[in-house]
């Protein structure tokens, strides 16, 4: 490449004789070795950074940049001058390939150098699944099944039984329960004999919490000192929010160093999966030092530094056991909390948002756990109530005055189209994390055809100020053109509001019963040019051959509060059929789950 006096600046012209650069030297500057053998050393953890240089080939003289790239994520460019030391945080455990490209002032690319180091897995510093009640119901301990190290079982002291078959991992699952009425018994809980975490130092906490009285803090899980507890993973009365808190030392009246959910008034008696990390940065400086709460996986709000928040800050080592269900503040424990409390984990390690996501999949047998939470069954219902008949505490549904009566011959809700409909209390899940929910319906096609072209009628929905967090529809486009709907609400990154719809690839069937099945993966990853990148995806079934997939495109997911409907609504949207049930189960089924759980043979 030769040089072109004049102009504004120096202009290079092609010569035969300057190649494309070839690939550039890459050199740890750790803690990531290079891969040299099998099997690989690891070092690490998930993110943790690691330092890197890059030099060009001695062969080339005119390299102005690189291109950086753990495979598997984005890219990044950086000029010459940030090559000396650059950092790459892998977010998993695992082998990982750094592949890294050089420019020239002509803007070729070279080959790419690729650098293969291995981060290690972090293992859990203590896991309890509270199972232990399904086989004996008068267990008083719920074991710790993590993998390395003395196990710390947690002891409960508990009003009667301890031990709630409504768990998050279904109906072969129990949970903790933590709910006496009686203020003049003793306060429910379960703590282990010594310190699980060393709170001075990273780590990271877990727990599905089943929240059923907002009246007072109610505390998940701490770790006490003498005075204060350095961490609590609660519900904060004041602020109507879910919260991570670390108290700045261990002294009675010291500062509370907050991270706060995003939403105010979560819903209450569903599962919502709380994690609180604690993160040191890899150093011994307690300036940087961050507290952050996740809620379904996603982070709330940015990680807040902990000596800013409490000049007084200090790290320091809880002394007593791990608490599940109460806290202590200025030396006595209060705080205890009422509902249920399951798969707890903590872990001596600040996980990524990818491994806080990972866990709040609650994986059973390598599928996701989705424990059924509401059932309307209209063969059981009759009068003007349409019956629910699960476990769990949801409420029926009441018909409207019109339009909607029971048929015995086929145990259905038969709907006019014009007035009838059912509605009951909603929400049944925490929609900010994931869920299923599923219609089995009948849709007139002759009364449907009557409609205007557009007419959008709900099978099913829960609903949010004037329109729906979620909701099966079915559409008319045009004559005979129908299409099933799965919609889903939020908010965009900006904070607008939005709406995002998947529709079935078939017409939808009319005259037939259909099992339609919409869910939502709050944990799945997306990305598009258009609309950068989050988690979140949406999938409709009609029955289990027609199958659509779509990115929900919000990047704060939508929370019904108001009534939980199926036909209609006052506002209009009437179903012109028959419905024969409705379910919804906390967590996202996959393809195999829908047919194994809710594909029924047709009637």
């Amino acid at each position: 490449m030769a040089l072109i006096a004049g102009g504004a600046g120096p202009v290079y012209a092609e010569t035969g004789d300057d190649p494309v650069p070839k690939a550039p030297r890459i050199t740890s500057l750790g803690p990531y070795g290079e891969c040299a053998a099998d099997p690989c050393a690891g070092a690490g953890g998930p993110g943790m950074p690691g330092r890197f240089s890059f030099a060009p080939d001695p062969a080339d003289t005119d390299v102005t940049g690189y291109r950086v790239q753990l495979l598997g994520a984005p890219a990044r460019d950086i000029g010459a001058a940030e090559a000396a030391s650059s950092e790459v945080t892998p977010e998993t455990d695992g082998v990982h390939i750094l592949s890294v490209r050089a420019k020239d002032r002509g803007d070729r690319w070279s080959a790419p150098a690729e650098f293969r180091f291995k981060v290690n897995r972090i293992e859990d510093a203590g896991r309890w699944r509270f199972d232990e009640g399904l086989a004996d119901p008068a267990a008083t301990v719920a074991k710790d099944s993590a993998p390395v190290g003395e196990p710390d079982d947690a002891t409960l002291h508990t009003d009667g039984s301890g031990w709630s078959p409504l768990a998050r991992g279904g109906e072969q699952d129990r949970s903790l329960l933590l709910d006496s009425r009686d203020p003049r018994k003793p306060q429910e809980y379960a703590a282990t004999e010594r310190p699980v975490l060393d709170t001075a130092e990273s780590f990271t906490v877990s727990a599905w919490a089943y929240l059923t009285d907002t009246r007072a803090d109610r505390v998940v899980l701490s770790a006490p000192g003498e005075q204060e507890a350095a961490f609590a993973l609660h519900y904060s009365a004041a602020e109507k929010k879910w919260a991570f808190r670390r108290g700045a030392r261990d002294e009675a009246g010291t500062a509370h160093i907050r991270s706060l959910g995003e939403a105010s008034n979560p819903p209450v008696r569903v599962w919502t999966h709380l994690a609180g990390v604690f993160d040191t940065q890899y150093d011994s400086d307690p300036s940087n030092d961050t507290v952050q709460l996740f809620v379904n996986g996603r982070p709330q709000g940015r990680p807040v530094v902990a000596a800013e928040a409490a000049p007084s800050y200090r790290p320091w080592s809880a002394t007593a056991g791990l608490q599940f269900g109460r806290s202590r503040t200025a030396g006595a424990f209060r705080d205890h909390f009422r509902g249920r409390v399951d798969e707890v984990a903590v872990t001596q390690w600040a996980r990524t948002e990818h491994g806080v996501r990972a866990e709040a999949q609650v994986a059973d047998s390598g599928s996701p756990a989705t424990p059924l939470v509401a059932h309307w069954d209209a063969a059981a219902s009759g009068g003007s109530r349409l019956r629910e008949v699960s476990p769990y505490p949801a409420r029926d549904m009441r018909l409207s005055p019109t339009g909607a009566a029971f048929r015995a011959e086929d145990g259905s809700l038969v709907l006019d189209g014009t007035s009838g409909h059912a509605a009951g209390s909603g929400p049944v899940v925490d929609e900010t994390g994931s869920f299923t929910v599923s219609a089995r319906v009948r849709v007139e096609g002759a009364a449907l055809e009557a409609k205007p072209d557009g007419h959008r009628a709900l099978v099913a929905g829960q609903r949010a100020g004037a329109g729906h967090s979620w909701a099966l529809w079915i559409r008319k486009h045009g004559p005979g053109a129908y299409a099933w709907e799965f919609s889903r609400a939020g908010l965009a990154g900006d904070g607008t509001p939005v709406e995002v719809t998947v529709s079935g690839r078939e017409p939808a069937r009319t005259d037939a019963w259909v099992d339609l099945t919409g869910v939502f993966d709050a944990h799945q990853p997306w990305s598009s040019q258009e609309k950068g990148a989050g988690t979140g995806q949406l999938a409709l079934y009609a029955d289990l051959w027609d199958v659509t997939h779509g990115w929900s495109g919000v990047d704060r997911p939508g929370q019904g509060t108001g009534e939980l409907t199926v036909g209609g609504a006052a506002s209009g949207g009437f179903l012109p059929g028959a419905l024969k049930s409705l379910r919804v189960w906390t967590g996202a089924m996959t393809a195999n789950e829908v047919f194994q759980q809710v594909v029924t043979p047709e009637a």
